[in-house]
């Protein structure tokens, strides 16, 4: 079963990661022209993007495309591919750089998670096929409910000699099993360890068949903590030439937005440059792969509920994030057990709450009446075990209801109001109310 993590999601994020810090290097080197030289080289229009609120967040839609430009022909044949006509998006990222949180958050978007483009339903890489650049940050602006500050286009080749450049990182093989993959050329015994030059590192997240989809998760994962932590030592900052060889390195391989400026890069780069890798929060979009509708037809990622719940706490900037989205998968609301009870007094207010709760994944055992009416507000109740799902579910259906610990063991029981309204369907998170404040429909 897939899990719609790009193969190239963690590499692509580690790269920008290394253009920007190299770009600080620029800036402690006192070269601003030099800077504006390396990024008007792929400076483009991109039309879309939202203005940056000054001292706020930034949000960049990073893409890796698998554009063979660049490399040679013994390079290609090492790192088991060839020369492809097109370019295409194998890498949606959406990278949101905090300030007043002193963290970046990396969520990989599934390229093909089902969206409509124009009123036709399609895969969300189609965007950038369709309309390029300008219509990629269209489209992942009204998946996300996140506003997009800037663009940033990466390639093969730029992954490549960015590692190069650092001299390699060391990547491990934690299992007890042998590692060997024709496809990707990568071939490392158990419970062992490589400083690994740029076409390993490439082999090491590209892999497909050494293990699960799971296992690429933690592969690719493991690979950005290494590239940021050398990153960001204290060796490599102080190490201008070694910085500026990074630059010189990426240049050629890195497009941005026009309106990403010298000075707006360096103020980018500065943020990153001051943050260690353990505050890179690496986030999958919440989605599965249910497999396609019939024969013949397409094979769409779907969102989950808890994608909303998740971008609606990125674009708020909240303090904590909910524990939805992790490489390791987190918590989910499929399958938990509710009960739904109608304690308002409104006819059939019990069966369309109950309807809203299974189009979020939930499983509901039972509708009826409640013992005695409960006047206008909700109340959902849950044991301790179901804590965490009982704050998904709040935010899904109203973040007006109001939790009551306590619930019988193994079972959340919703008990609907007078004044509930039926949500609108599980989606974008701007589709989702906004009125309570962060910290209480966001308290993890």
């Amino acid at each position: 079963m897939r899990t719609g993590v790009s193969g190239w999601a963690w590499r692509a994020a580690a790269v920008a990661v290394a253009v920007l810090v190299a770009a600080a290097a620029v800036t402690l080197y006192g070269s601003y022209h030099y800077a504006g030289r390396l990024l008007r080289e792929g400076r483009h229009r991109v039309a879309n993007l939202a203005a940056a609120v000054p001292g706020g967040p930034t949000n960049i839609l990073l893409v890796g495309s698998d554009s063979r430009e660049g490399l040679s022909p013994g390079q290609l044949g090492r790192i088991q591919t060839t020369v492809a006509a097109g370019q295409r998006t194998d890498t949606i990222i959406l990278v949101h750089l905090s300030p007043a949180r002193r963290r970046a958050v990396m969520v990989s978007i599934p390229r093909d998670l089902r969206v409509r483009i124009d009123g036709q339903t399609n895969k969300l890489n189609a965007a950038y096929a369709l309309g390029g650049p300008s219509l990629a940050v269209k489209t992942v602006q009204q998946v996300t409910g996140v506003p997009i500050n800037h663009y940033v286009e990466l390639d093969f080749a730029g992954f490549l000699k960015v590692v190069d450049a650092l001299g390699g990182v060391r990547l491990c093989n934690p299992t007890g099993r042998r590692w060997d993959d024709s496809f990707a050329n990568l071939h490392m015994a158990a419970h062992s360890c490589q400083l690994m030059d740029g076409i390993h590192a490439l082999a090491y997240v590209r892999a497909r068949h050494v293990d699960s989809d799971f296992g690429r998760i933690g592969r690719q994962q493991a690979f950005i903590r290494a590239v940021m932590g050398k990153l960001t030592s204290a060796g490599n900052l102080v190490n201008l030439p070694k910085m500026l060889s990074i630059a010189n390195a990426m240049g050629p391989h890195v497009h941005s937005d026009s309106t990403l400026t010298t000075g707006g890069a360096l103020a980018l780069a500065r943020r990153v440059g001051s943050m260690s890798a353990s505050s890179v929060d690496l986030r999958v979009y919440p989605s599965s792969d249910p497999g396609p509708a019939c024969t013949g037809c397409p094979d769409y990622v779907v969102a989950r509920p808890e994608a909303a719940i998740l971008m609606t706490a990125i674009a708020r900037d909240a303090p904590v994030l909910p524990p939805v989205g992790l490489p390791s998968g987190g918590a989910g609301l499929e399958g938990a057990p509710v009960q739904v009870l109608n304690g308002g007094g409104r006819a059939g207010a019990a069966r369309w709450a109950a309807a809203a709760v299974r189009a979020d994944g939930l499983t509901v055992v039972g509708t009826g009446d409640a013992p005695a009416p409960r006047g206008t507000r909700s109340t959902l109740a849950y044991p301790p075990a179901l804590a965490t799902q009982a704050q998904l579910l709040r935010f899904l259906l109203d973040p007006q209801v109001r939790l009551v610990p306590g619930g019988p063991p193994g079972q959340l029981v919703l008990i609907v109001g007078s004044a509930y309204q039926p949500p609108a369907p599980a989606g974008a998170p701007s589709a989702r109310s906004t009125s309570p404040s962060s910290s209480e429909s966001l308290s993890w």
